[in-house]
């Protein structure tokens, strides 16, 4: 297992750190404004992963690539969920200034995928544990696309790019999963798609779906703490 230095902002620092780990590396994590210091940890990683997936993406890949804009022996990974072409080509443009050699852009699950493969010594997927995709997830929640978009309060050509891409950050959909996660729990997999149409007596007679559909998703989720009183769902 090789070391990786992750440079994440706070918020998204525990998401980059699944990340990098689902592909066989051990994250180191530096924060983008510790990246003075980083040096003593580079010794012994060959690879920078930045992972971009707040709303300050281009400040904060330039405050990165600055940090390191001389170090040669450094492979850089730069992951982004660009919103347009626009957005891809501005953070290119930036690698292109400040650090164009050994950076590479990654917009989608598969390049990083092929990048560890080739660069650190890759864990076959036989010998990790499956990765649900978000797609999958929805799928298992008996949700459509429409259904998703609603929650997420986005388009479903949204939610349509997000699938075929493979590109959408956990925290956009985390009260999904943590349904997702407590429905494996406590009701049958062949059960979800009759318990997202049925009437709730504690939500006057709305069903999860409507719920979900209304962004209501974490009260289906405080809901289940009933489960632990003993009483019906």
């Amino acid at each position: 297992m090789s070391d990786v230095l992750v440079c994440a902002e706070p918020e998204t620092r525990e998401e980059a750190t699944r990340f990098v780990s689902q592909w066989g590396a051990r994250p180191q994590i530096c924060s983008v404004n510790r990246l003075k210091r980083w040096r003593g940890k580079a010794e012994k990683t060959k690879v920078m992963f930045v992972y971009l997936m707040g709303t300050e993406s281009r400040a904060t890949l330039r405050s990165c690539l600055r940090h390191v804009s001389n170090d040669r022996r450094l492979d850089v990974v730069v992951y982004s969920h660009p919103d347009s072409d626009h957005q891809a080509a501005e953070l290119g443009k930036i690698v292109g200034e400040l650090r164009p050699h050994r950076t590479y852009m990654c917009f989608a699950d598969d390049e990083v995928e092929q990048f560890f493969q080739v660069r650190i010594g890759f864990v076959p997927a036989e010998n990790r544990g499956p990765r649900q995709t978000f797609a999958t997830l929805r799928r298992d929640l008996g949700l459509t696309q429409v259904d998703v978009a609603a929650a997420l309060d986005v388009t479903p050509r949204t939610v349509q790019n997000w699938e075929s891409r493979g590109r959408v950050p956990e925290r956009r959909y985390r009260n999904l999963k943590e349904l997702h996660d407590l429905l494996a729990k406590y009701i049958g997999r062949g059960e979800v798609a009759a318990w997202m149409d049925s009437p709730s007596d504690a939500f006057q007679k709305r069903t999860p779906r409507e719920l979900i559909r209304e962004g209501k998703t974490r009260d289906l989720i405080l809901e289940f703490g009933r489960l632990q009183t003993g009483e019906p769902l």
